[in-house]
């Protein structure tokens, strides 16, 4: 199942799941008209640039999930991109793993863990509260208020962040990391009630263990195939799946 809509907003898009997200969508059988690419500093983002040079519907914003003056003009210039149609899809995929120093409670600090929840929650949430006029616009276009995805936002999770499964199986602590997943999942159950109304998917999404600096060179799962799973799971959106965890091979997830 391909993606088909207007519009689509990723954060974190400089390298990583963002920059091939950006990649993916821009090969789809019929790419959107407009994909905003946001990242911290499109000056250094080098790859996401030349795309965006030979590719005149990625537009590339400065957006800093831990600045609310960029999350403010971010979404100026993202209302003055897709206009009355509003905005399809937002990709939550910006986020923080500081391994350092470890992620036990010998090394948890509040600093550490305050850095992991404004990035990993208050960002997100933060982006799809400022964001929301824009997706509820997209979600009146459509002939019904069924869940789908002309209206979705996708929350990159972990099942890190999954109670159940690090209770059972989970390995480790990184302690920071996985209490911010755990929260940006209630997170998405809430919004997906809060928003069910309006028209408007929302679910967490996990891309596996993936092969990109967060995930390191050791990771299950190399980025093409996490994103082009990710895709389909999100072209698949309904109902049946809204407020859940899923994972890139779309799989319904413990939580």
């Amino acid at each position: 199942m391909a993606l088909s809509v207007r519009s689509v907003l990723i954060t974190g898009a400089s390298r990583g799941l963002g920059l091939e997200f950006v990649k993916q969508i821009l090969a789809q059988p019929s790419a959107p008209e407009v994909i905003i690419a946001a990242c911290r500093d499109p000056t250094s983002a080098i790859n996401l640039q030349d795309i965006a040079k030979s590719h005149s519907c990625v537009k590339v914003v400065k957006l800093d999930v831990q600045k609310d003056e960029d999350i403010e003009s971010a979404y100026k210039e993202t209302a003055g991109l897709v206009g009355d149609r509003g905005l399809n899809i937002l990709v939550n995929n910006a986020g923080v793993n500081d391994k350092a120093d470890g992620g036990g409670i010998y090394k948890a600090t509040r600093e550490r863990m305050q850095r992991h929840f404004d990035v990993n929650v208050s960002g997100p949430l933060a982006i799809t509260q400022k964001f929301l006029p824009l997706i509820k616009m997209a979600a009146e276009q459509k002939s019904s208020k069924d869940l789908n995805s002309q209206a979705a936002v996708i929350m990159i999770s972990s099942t890190m962040g999954s109670q159940t499964l690090t209770f059972n199986h989970g390995q480790g602590t990184s302690l920071h990391y996985k209490c911010s997943k755990t929260a940006i999942t209630m997170a998405t159950i809430l919004l997906a009630r809060e928003l069910r109304e309006a028209g408007i998917y929302v679910a967490a999404l996990h891309p596996g263990w993936v092969q990109t600096d967060m995930g390191g060179p050791n990771a299950a799962v190399v980025k093409e195939d996490s994103v082009a799973g990710c895709l389909k799971v999100i072209s698949a959106a309904s109902e049946e799946t809204s407020g859940k965890l899923i994972n890139w091979e779309g799989q319904v997830l413990p939580y």
